[in-house]
């Protein structure tokens, strides 16, 4: 593993970047990948991991890793003084950050109020050091993969244009792509697909397993649906199905009482046992492997990393029309994509698939086949490789030469 991330940030919550262990006096650029990594847990965190954990990313380029994370769990995106605070902290070690660097990779949410803000600040923080600034932006794009544009107010809108100072501002859908270089007028906005390392996570054989098994894995919160599949659960139940659910999350940022809310829901339907926690990413794989099925019943996405895990491991997926979830699971072909909110789609959805083994197994290879092509660490090495090495600024230019 080539940098030395930060792992316990409670016990260390100002601690600057983790400086590759493979850095080298010269021949490779510094690239500072920023993010809200462990403890916090997520896709965002989860693809920060992916870059700086690749040993051939590291082999090509100095990577440090600048994780912004102070706890496992935060008021995301409200303006209280300590986001305030901890937005105006992440500006300033951004900056440091980038004045021995040429290269700076933000991982955004570019989402109404606080995130906007934050990712104005690290920004404007990443020009001023000089550095290539590329602001990757991990938000949900809306339904059919646009941005909600409608939730941005003007001082929102105006935050997102301040991405314009960014040299490259990346997205996870085309029309994502589409839809802000129309707002913000940005002369190279491109998209950027997530991925996973497709073998770690071997092909299943689920012949004859019998009652087949449907996993949920993400918070535990409306935001994720799970009110919405706790609603389809109970009806599939009614009519005598035969199938198993397992939800794995944790809390993660969802108030007590809407968790609490949650549990008592599932409780009362009959499924009180299907919550196993939160898992670390050995257990999301085993999990996975032991399923048949997964299902993301979320209102609000970006390109989640968990559906494309579940498609490496060979599984249908059932999804909603949100965010790229639609460009990643073709309707009809990976698995099903459901209006959001739609619990007589879902129902219909998960019905279908549990009650239709080779229908699974038809999906299930065609999500593995979709993977391997679209979603594996190989694409994204190499469209980093292209990315890190494009022309630098000036200052980045003497930077790299000076150490050189």
């Amino acid at each position: 593993m080539g940098p030395l991330t930060p792992t316990d940030l409670a016990s260390a919550p100002t601690a600057e970047t983790a400086t590759s262990a493979t850095s080298a006096a010269g021949g490779r650029r510094r690239v500072v990948v920023v993010a809200e990594g462990r403890p916090t847990r997520g896709g965002v965190a989860s693809f920060a991991e992916t870059i700086v954990d690749d040993p051939e990313i590291n082999r090509r380029f100095d990577i440090d890793y600048l994780n912004t994370a102070r706890q496992a769990t935060r008021p995301g995106g409200k303006l209280v003084w300590r986001n305030a605070t901890a937005a105006a902290s992440d500006a300033v070690r951004t900056f440091r950050a980038a004045r021995r660097a040429e290269v700076v990779h933000l991982q955004l949410m570019g989402e109404p109020g606080l995130s906007l803000v934050r990712a104005a600040a690290l920004c404007l923080a990443g020009r001023l050091a000089g550095a290539r600034v590329i602001a990757h932006n991990h938000s949900a794009t809306g339904n059919a993969g646009r941005p909600d544009i409608s939730a941005y107010g003007s001082a929102d809108r105006a935050l997102l244009y301040s991405l314009r100072c960014a040299h490259l501002v990346l997205m996870v859908a085309d029309p994502g792509v589409d839809t802000m270089t129309e707002l913000i007028h940005h002369p190279d906005v491109r998209r950027m697909d997530n991925a996973t390392d497709i073998a770690e996570f071997p092909l299943v054989d689920r012949t004859g397993r019998g009652v087949p098994v449907v996993t949920f894995v993400g918070t535990i919160c409306r935001r994720k649906g799970v009110h919405d599949l706790i609603a389809a659960a109970r009806r599939l139940a009614e009519e005598g199905a035969e199938w198993r659910l397992r939800i794995v999350g944790g809390q993660a940022w969802t108030s007590d009482e809407e968790y609490a809310e949650l549990i008592e829901m599932a409780g009362a339907a009959g499924f009180a046992d299907s919550f196993t926690g939160q898992l670390d990413a050995a257990g999301v794989r085993a999990a996975l492997a032991d399923s048949d099925i997964f299902v993301l019943p979320s209102y609000f996405e970006g390109q989640p990393v968990s559906i494309i895990e579940a498609q490496a491991c060979g599984l249908p997926v059932v999804g909603t029309d949100i965010g790229a979830v639609p460009y990643q699971v073709r309707d009809g072909v990976e698995g099903r994509i459901v209006s959001a909110g739609g619990v007589d789609e879902l129902t219909a959805a998960l019905r279908a698939l549990i009650v239709d083994p080779a229908l699974r197994r038809q999906m299930g290879d065609a999500a593995r086949a979709r993977a391997e092509d679209t979603f594996d660490l190989t694409k994204l090495r190499d469209h980093l490789t292209s990315v890190y090495s494009e022309p630098l600024p000036r200052r980045a230019r003497r930077r790299f030469k000076a150490r050189a």
